[in-house]
């Protein structure tokens, strides 16, 4: 069973933590980095990085005295006989997941839900940690893919991060990568859990996420900017993705 503490966002924060421990934590680093004090374990945490720290380690967290960042984290207590890891052995566990925009998307919303406190938000955000856990669990099963594929989907996933805004299509990405368009389909789900579209669309809407929350852009204007011709369409593709209409974000 799982008890959620809080739900942080933050955005370019001032401020430090100091050493604590006696509750579980998960942290997605999605800009910048930050500075992290586990234990004994002394690293920075990147765009794209994730960390679970168990209850029982110590840990603390600075500003790196360069680069800010952005992260989400999640404070929470579970049942020790939660079987999320194997061997039910609690450990230290950092990584980049394959699902990045996944992860943002679902902690995003774990964010909205937490703060808005609608009827069953507490149900409704247990069971996004959960799942979250189970795919890192899933995910550290799993640490076994070619490398040859591994280059292959990064060297796709980085030519998306840098071109989301435009009209990709898989053919580009096939020649990108040197293969087949139904072998990089194929590949890129394998690694990454969804195909080189739907990660292209996820990625869309998590910036239109923080942009209608981040600045005074409006709904199309938006919609636009990310390559949306039919705003209709980015209406669908958002409410697909974040479970609620652009609409609700921007009031």
């Amino acid at each position: 069973m799982l008890t959620i503490n809080g739900v942080f966002h933050d955005v370019e924060p001032n401020w430090d933590i100091e050493r604590a421990s006696g509750y579980s934590t998960l942290v997605f680093v999605t800009e910048g980095t930050v500075i992290y004090h586990v234990g004994e374990n002394h690293f920075h945490l990147v765009k794209g990085e994730l960390v679970y720290i168990p209850a029982e380690l110590e840990r603390s967290w600075t500003n790196h005295p360069e680069i800010s960042h952005k992260k989400y984290t999640v404070v929470f207590s579970k049942d020790n006989h939660l079987p999320l890891f194997s061997n039910n052995k609690e450990e230290l566990i950092r990584f980049k997941p394959r699902k990045a925009a996944y992860y943002e998307q679902r902690l995003a919303f774990l964010y909205i839900q937490w703060l808005s406190q609608r009827c069953y938000y507490k149900e409704l955000s247990h069971t996004i940690l959960s799942e979250l856990l189970i795919i890192i669990a899933q995910e550290k099963e799993e640490w076994h893919t070619s490398p040859i594929k591994e280059r292959a989907v990064r060297k796709i996933q980085e030519y998306i991060l840098y071109n989301y805004r435009r009209n990709i299509t898989i053919e580009e990405l096939a020649d990108l990568a040197d293969v087949s368009k139904n072998y990089a389909t194929v590949i890129f789900k394998e690694v990454l859990g969804v195909t080189p579209i739907q990660y292209l669309h996820q990625t869309r809407i998590n910036t239109a996420w923080n942009l209608l929350h981040t600045t005074n852009m409006t709904i199309r204007e938006v919609s636009e900017y990310l390559g949306y011709c039919d705003q209709s369409y980015f209406n669908r593709m958002f409410k697909k993705w974040m479970g609620m209409a652009p609409t609700h974000v921007k009031v």
